[in-house]
């Protein structure tokens, strides 16, 4: 009886934390209604006017509900973070932060904070524009993965090189030719409250010359995927 009970509260809590995403994505649809994007030092912070996820909801997707961190923010409430590092002496990492006003289990997040490491190479705008083309992203719930892109019209290409993307992630783990493109795979794992690192995440970009033309996230309960060039 044990096991089904368990069982049966895994796919309830995952059951809620899918609908309280895909009401945010319904949001980042409708970006300029439902967000405002703020420039904190050299990261990009999404204010969000009404908000609708636990900031735990993203550390579900990571593996982890607990946070890394927990630390206070500046004018009230608290960044709750999720810390992804590499398992080598040159990790740089990735922050991925949910302001909260308190620390309350159900407590909404009210802000996402992108970090510097992610903007060096992506610039604010086009962080911009990728949350709005995620809110007409294709999910598909059964393998839990989502597929977006930018239009032909909004398809501005990205040319961060090879030598900023390293600058701001580190050397890759992997680095593949296939024909003019670069792969380069980042294989991150989840620091857990205790700071040994848990479950892993894997981060790959497409590049082709200078030009970024795709960023793929594999995570435990999540995988994404967007087209950054406008190609179908």
């Amino acid at each position: 009886m044990r096991p089904f009970l368990l069982c049966t509260a895994v796919l309830l809590l995952s059951a809620c934390v899918w609908s309280r995403l895909l009401d945010w994505k319904g949001q980042l649809k409708e970006f300029d209604r439902y967000f405002t994007p703020v420039e904190e030092g050299q990261a990009l912070v999404l204010q969000m006017k009404e908000p609708c996820i636990r900031a735990a909801d993203i550390g579900y997707l990571l593996g982890g509900e607990k946070p890394s961190s927990t630390t206070p923010r500046t004018g009230g409430g608290f960044y709750v973070s999720w810390l992804l590092r590499r398992d080598r002496a040159d990790s740089i990492g990735l922050d991925i932060a949910l302001g909260v006003p308190d620390l309350g289990e159900d407590t909404l997040a009210d802000s996402l904070r992108i970090p510097p490491a992610v903007t060096a190479f992506l610039p604010k705008d086009r962080l911009v524009a990728m949350a709005r083309a995620f809110g007409s992203a294709e999910i598909d719930k059964d393998k839990r993965q989502a597929a977006g892109g930018f239009s032909a019209e909004d398809a501005k290409p990205i040319t961060p090189g090879r030598a900023v993307v390293v600058a701001a992630l580190g050397e890759p783990d992997q680095s593949e030719q296939r024909d003019d493109h670069q792969f380069l795979t980042y294989r991150f794992k989840l620091v857990l409250p205790d700071g040994t690192l848990g479950k892993a995440s894997n981060l790959q970009l497409e590049m082709r010359g200078e030009q970024l033309l795709s960023a793929r996230l594999t995570a435990p309960n999540f995988n994404a995927w967007m087209r950054l060039d406008g190609a179908k």
